[in-house]
């Protein structure tokens, strides 16, 4: 993984594996807001968030677990859940809603504006 010049932050170059092709880099990019609340931030991008990233991490873990059973799948992923649980905890306290379960951070549903969890589409009212 390297980050990119191009968007210091908010884009990265993830190692391609079996790329036979000579395939341009895995490109992943975060969402990039700007304003107030994101000081040092010029310029705005549509993109993800690090919850995002790391409930697809579980989802592959899950799998690779499915399919080599290993102890410290389950580890690694109580690691990310917990991770995904106090930045979900993190933005909850922020926008003043209520602190979702580590259940509910993990697998709840997301807004499609803020991709967090138990905003129900509350996220831009304040």
């Amino acid at each position: 993984m390297k980050e990119s010049n191009l968007d210091r932050g908010h884009s990265f170059e993830l190692q391609s594996l079996d790329n036979f092709e000579g395939q341009p880099p895995i490109q992943l990019t975060f969402v990039k807001r700007e304003g107030q609340k994101y000081p040092g931030n010029s310029g705005h991008h549509y993109g993800t968030n690090c919850q995002e990233v790391l409930r697809a991490v579980i989802a592959r873990i899950a799998y690779l677990d499915g399919q080599i059973r290993d102890d410290r799948n389950s580890i690694v992923a109580g690691h990310l859940g917990r991770a995904i649980y106090l930045l979900e905890q993190r933005a909850a306290e922020r926008h003043g809603r209520q602190t979702p379960s580590p259940f509910e951070a993990i697998f709840g549903e997301t807004c499609e504006d803020c991709g967090h969890v138990g905003c129900k589409g509350a996220c831009h009212d304040d």
